[in-house]
């Protein structure tokens, strides 16, 4: 069996259903109901177990109540034979042993199992007892005639003893065939029981009466009259008989069954021969002869020995009666004990096989239980040993495949759980980063995982790329806003100081020119002017060529300022569409954005309470995306609002270039017109006499003059008004750079 492993903290057990109450079978232990079932099985072997028992036990008990009664048989022959010693007795010759063998003799019957088990039998004895203490109380006390002694002996061995053979012989069923099989019993039973009783005293009896008979005859001299021959060979033949009864019946049993034959045989000859030779005697004595000198005295004598021949035959006859029955005992005995030892062994061998049956069954069982139990713990890792194949095998196999799913599971649950920790833990530094990110470090990147979250990640990481790339083109187009709005200022600058310059250069030309125009004027009035007022008015033409010079470098340095700020304008115009783009790239992406936080949030939703702070990280995205968009709107608000003012701007120069063109030719054609000046005045100079004639001429040459600085004037002032424009646009694109500097200053960007 495999170590178990505890429950992880994330395993949930199911609620254990309540046990239902059931029945007693119901409730019983697995174990106990397989003793139970195996039980109820025996019970018809245990019921046929138990009715042999009985059966063996019956047949016990009757070989014992048979051994009983065969014992009875022994005091109740004593019995007889001591009564027959005293009726074969004169009262007074009564032998004082025999009075106390037939004390011993009642005494031995009354303690028989046989007589005290069996009221019938008891009934009997009772009756017998009684008629023997009369047989004991005359004998003792000499109270009657030996007549008399021998009737109440015949009586009781007619009357009570004999009857009692053969009742004790119905009792104990001694008739029946023996367990054994051995019809010997019967025949011994019914010489012990109906013959050898009732023929022997019978025989005896009619001896005796024939005695009697013979006393009559020695009474009359010895000479037997023609009645007493006939009495006494009617005795004789009646006991001859009783003799050849107890011969056949002992013939009979002699060729049935040779092996009591061997034993009985020469008893029941020597029983036999004796009482014929005693018939024989009285016959040849008192028949035979016509005078008898026999007496009953002589004849006794001789009759009471063979007492010892015949009761000896009837000894061996019940012995082997006795014997047969103790066999059949000891056999009923031995077969109760074999069948209750086998019982025994059964019982035992019945337990031993339940034992290890319910052990094979329970064991396994057992086993399951304590494993479905630790399961129930969460140790996944039990397993249940398969050391059969049935149903039990089958059930261990199909437990441990549970089991090891379970702990796939549990391993897999685990993972998940280590997963799920993993992925929180990501998401946590993810939420970190985004943080960081909302709060304008673009330089933070999320680790890219191998779980659901890697994809987020990458497109999170994706998109800051990307918007740090913008958003670091739109800082370093605010950078080139910035220079070229300084650089616009200083243009715009040195156009305004320029544009004063030409203001100032043509105030002081229209000066002069007006004092030109006076001093032509004096000319024109004072014709005749001297050469130093001709050579003051070459030297003011001079001048006056020198400032137009200078007017002309001036508008010269204005147009290439006008132009230089034209060029600078038109490349941040390009700058603002460059930074259009970028927003709208932006934009572009903060839509993306949105759109992506949008999924991840479904995502998350979908992913269920895991997916919680994803959804979150998400939301943070989707505002970070709506933060980015309101910032690039107002980029965009402010980039078109920095194009319209710089085509303003670009209009303003324009218009401003064109008129200083326009003053650039105007102060040309004033340069040429003062060189013309020039050369009139040289002409003034060296012709004074030409003054009159060309004053006329150059009054209209220096009114033109006049007009064209009054122009250069005006172009200057409108040009300084438009630069004054371009400044302040400028200005305002310096301001608007510096915002978007500080909007992108929140940012940290890569490197």
């Amino acid at each position: 069996m495999t170590s178990t492993v505890p429950v992880p903290n994330s395993a949930t057990q199911a609620p254990v259903p309540a046990r239902k109450k059931g029945n007693f079978f119901a409730n019983l232990p697995v174990r106990h109901k397989i003793a139970a079932a195996l039980g109820y099985m025996t019970l018809p072997f245990l019921g046929l177990g138990i009715t042999q028992t009985m059966g063996y036990y019956q047949t016990y008990q009757q070989s014992q109540e048979r051994l009983d009664i065969a014992s009875l048989y022994m005091p109740m022959q004593d019995l007889q034979k001591n009564l027959r010693y005293i009726r074969g007795s004169a009262p007074k010759e009564i032998d004082g042993r025999y009075v106390t063998a037939i004390q011993d003799n009642m005494n031995a019957l009354s303690t028989s199992p046989a007589v005290e088990n069996n009221a019938e039998l008891q009934e009997m004895f009772a009756g017998l007892k009684e008629k023997v203490d009369v047989v004991l109380a005359t004998s003792r006390n000499n109270a009657a005639t030996a007549t008399e002694l021998s009737e109440q002996i015949n009586a009781v061995l007619e009357q009570e003893l004999g009857p009692m053979f053969s009742r004790a012989a119905a009792t104990g069923n001694l008739f029946a065939t023996t367990s054994g099989g051995e019809h010997s019993t019967s025949d011994l039973t019914l010489l012990s029981s109906q013959i050898l009783p009732v023929a022997l005293p019978e025989s005896g009896q009619y001896i005796v009466q024939s005695l009697q008979v013979l006393d009559q005859v020695q009474a009359k001299g010895g000479v037997a009259s023609e009645a007493q021959r006939v009495k006494i060979a009617s005795l004789l033949e009646r006991g001859e008989a009783s003799i050849k009864d107890i011969s056949a019946r002992a013939d009979t049993m002699f060729e049935e069954f040779p092996e009591v034959k061997a034993t009985l045989k020469p008893s029941y000859d020597k029983m036999l021969t004796e009482l014929n030779n005693s018939y024989q005697l009285v016959r040849t004595e008192v028949l035979q002869k016509p005078r008898t000198n026999l007496t009953s005295a002589q004849v006794l004598k001789r009759l009471n020995p063979i007492l010892e021949s015949q009761y000896g035959a009837f000894s061996l006859t019940t012995q082997q009666l006795r014997d047969a029955y103790s066999k059949e005992h000891e056999t009923a005995r031995r077969n109760l004990l074999n069948l209750l030892l086998g019982l025994v062994l059964a019982a035992i061998t019945l337990f031993v096989l339940v034992r290890l049956l319910v052990n094979a069954i329970n064991r396994p069982l057992q086993q399951l239980t304590q494993a479905a139990s630790a399961l129930s713990r969460g140790q996944f890792g039990v397993r249940v040993p398969v050391n059969t194949s049935d149903e039990l095998g089958t059930l261990a196999t199909t437990f441990n495949v549970a089991a090891a799913q379970l702990e796939a599971n549990e391993r897999r649950v685990e993972a998940e759980r280590v997963e799920q920790e993993r992925l929180q833990n990501n998401i946590g530094q993810f939420l970190d980063v985004t943080m960081d990110i909302a709060e304008g470090d673009l330089t933070k990147r999320g680790t890219v995982t191998e779980d659901v979250l890697g994809n987020v990640v990458d497109s999170i990481n994706l998109m800051t790329e990307e918007l740090g790339y913008v958003l670091g083109n739109v800082q370093k187009a605010s950078s080139s806003v910035t220079s070229g709005s300084q650089a616009m200022l200083a243009t715009t600058s040195q156009i305004q100081e320029g544009t004063a310059m030409t203001a100032a250069e043509a105030q002081r030309v229209a000066e002069q020119v007006q004092e030109l125009t006076n001093s032509v004027r004096q000319m024109a009035e004072q014709a005749q002017a001297s050469a130093d007022a001709a050579r003051q008015a070459l030297l003011a033409s001079q001048q006056g060529q020198e400032a137009v010079t200078g007017t002309l470098d001036g508008m010269q340095n204005i147009r290439r300022e006008v132009q230089g700020v034209a060029k600078s304008i038109k490349g941040l115009g390009d700058r603002s569409l460059e930074i259009q783009e970028i927003v709208d790239t932006i934009s572009g992406i903060a839509r993306q954005t949105n759109l992506l936080a949008l999924n991840a949030t479904i995502e998350a939703a979908g992913a269920g309470e895991a997916g919680g702070r994803f959804s979150i990280v998400a939301d943070e995205v989707r505002k970070l995306a709506d933060n980015s968009a309101a910032a690039t709107g107002r980029i965009a608000a402010l980039i078109q609002n920095i194009q319209a003012e710089i085509q303003d701007v670009v209009v303003n120069v324009e218009e401003s270039t064109r008129e200083v063109e326009q003053g650039y030719r105007v102060a040309g054609s004033a340069g040429e017109r003062l060189r013309q000046i020039g050369e009139l005045t040289q002409q003034s100079a060296q012709m004074a006499e030409n003054i009159s004639s060309a004053t006329q001429q150059q009054v209209q040459g220096i009114q033109q003059m006049g007009d064209a600085v009054q122009q250069i004037a005006q172009i200057a002032q409108r040009s300084e008004a438009s630069v004054e424009q371009g400044r302040a646009a400028a200005d305002q694109l310096q301001r608007l750079a510096d915002q978007l500097n500080a909007s992108l200053a929140r940012f940290r960007l890569p490197s």
